[in-house]
């Protein structure tokens, strides 16, 4: 069996992601997004942010809507490609940091699937002026966040794995409550003319408080519409294991 050293961040997933997340329920959060959309109104263009593989880029394309991908991943965006439709502009960027658009020219941005997670708290308020930059006034910025009770108590320190037939995994997790964040080393293993080569990569994720969330989009210029439980219309509980926020961008100053 081979191995190799670490990797960066779905390198080696990127292959195999789409199975591995399978039981995600993108559908539910899809609809949740356009009903938000629809009560919101006029929006038409919409900033995919980390959009991965392109599986709600693609779902909100099918509703009719104009969707643009952004992601760190080259591995990921090469998948998205296949299965968004024909000509979606996918742009490879790392945030936080410059994204190659106009200013205020998205309805929308959204960032599913824990993605906001993966940014330190101190670029928390970075990560949401990249977006408010894109996003016009009045606009909406809809995301979901991994919540402390997540990272701290289901998550924490624990091990998983299991053999998909070509590929297997073995992921484990260490918890550090003095930085709020979550390590997680996984293993991948994939068939090669050797054997099973070891592709090994290293994630951490952060959760925030409701203020630091808060804070962040004041600083950006963004109002707190809503805050619900795993893209549902109910409240959070100390239960919750994901919330999804909605904020939108300040009007543009009258006069």
């Amino acid at each position: 069996m081979s191995t190799t050293a670490p990797l960066a961040p779905y390198d080696a997933l990127s292959a195999v992601y789409d199975r591995w997340t399978a039981e995600n329920d993108y559908a539910r959060w899809a609809a949740h997004l356009a009903d938000r959309f629809r009560a919101h109104g006029r929006v038409r263009r919409v900033l995919d942010v980390c959009c991965g593989t392109g599986s709600i880029t693609a779902l909100l394309q099918q509703q009719g809507l104009e969707v643009v991908g952004v992601d760190g991943s080259a591995g990921m965006l090469e998948q998205a490609r296949s299965r968004t439709a024909v000509g979606t502009e996918l742009i490879e960027a790392r945030l936080p940091g410059a994204i190659a658009a106009a200013d205020a020219t998205f309805d929308a941005a959204v960032c599913c699937f824990d993605s906001v997670n993966y940014f330190r708290p101190e670029h928390l308020a970075e990560l949401f002026g990249c977006v408010a930059r894109l996003v016009r006034p009045g606009g909406l910025f809809v995301f979901d966040v991994n919540t402390r009770h997540k990272l701290e108590s289901l998550l924490g320190n624990s091990h998983y794995g299991d053999d998909l037939g070509d590929f297997a995994y073995v992921w484990r997790n260490r918890y550090h409550p003095e930085e709020q964040r979550c390590d997680f080393s996984i293993s991948l293993f994939t068939r090669s003319e050797e054997g099973f080569a070891r592709q090994p990569e290293h994630h951490s994720q952060w959760w925030f408080s409701a203020e630091e969330i808060r804070s962040a989009a004041r600083a950006a210029g963004f109002e707190v519409a809503a805050v619900t439980d795993d893209y549902r219309e109910q409240a959070p509980g100390p239960e919750t294991l994901r919330e999804t926020w909605t904020l939108v961008r300040a009007p543009a100053p009258s006069g």
